[in-house]
């Protein structure tokens, strides 16, 4: 973290704690002591710790997209984008031990009224609906590979492990997409 910027210290410092112990568990204070930043110069960048929460969601919303798409864009069928996304479920559930979708983890830590968390939360699980729509060009056929996109990260987190998203991806490869 030595050649980041103090802001982007922090990012990293807020990414790593709100994956390992959740977000209500991470205090600013251990985020600076991480970050190896001054609390004058945490609070430069982020006012508040839901700011922080906010650029984070946002940040890993680009992190999963980005992924995302690179798995889905090298395949040249439907049948197998399809199973790129779940392929990359798999993928994710073992490069981050199963911590299932951050955005979902942090939905069920806010309070209701916490509305910038929230409609970050929803813009994601909304823009990954129409990625969906995207991909198969047929809106309920989107709808079931978004609802199984949804159970699988729930699932594999719950279980740690790969079973339900193996299930799914042999039940999806019965089905034509358009």
């Amino acid at each position: 973290m030595e050649n980041l910027s103090p802001k982007e210290r922090v990012l990293k410092a807020a990414t790593q704690l709100f994956h390992q112990n959740g977000y209500n568990a991470t205090g600013i204070n251990a985020i600076i002591e991480y970050a190896k930043v001054a609390k004058a110069s945490f609070y430069d960048h982020y006012k508040t710790k839901d700011d922080l929460g906010v650029v984070y969601l946002e940040h890993r919303h680009k992190f999963w997209f980005e992924g995302l798409t690179t798995v889905v864009e090298k395949q040249t069928t439907s049948k197998k984008k399809v199973t790129a996304v779940f392929e990359y479920i798999k993928e994710m559930n073992i490069k981050e031990n199963y911590r299932g979708c951050a955005f979902l983890n942090m939905l069920s830590e806010i309070p209701r009224n916490d509305t910038k968390i929230y409609e970050v939360i929803h813009r994601h699980k909304s823009e990954l609906q129409t990625f969906f729509q995207h991909l198969v060009n047929n809106k309920e056929q989107a709808f079931m590979i978004y609802m199984l996109f949804e159970a699988c990260l729930t699932e594999s987190q719950l279980y740690q492990n790969q079973d339900y998203i193996d299930k799914t991806i042999k039940l999806l490869s019965k089905n034509t997409f358009q």
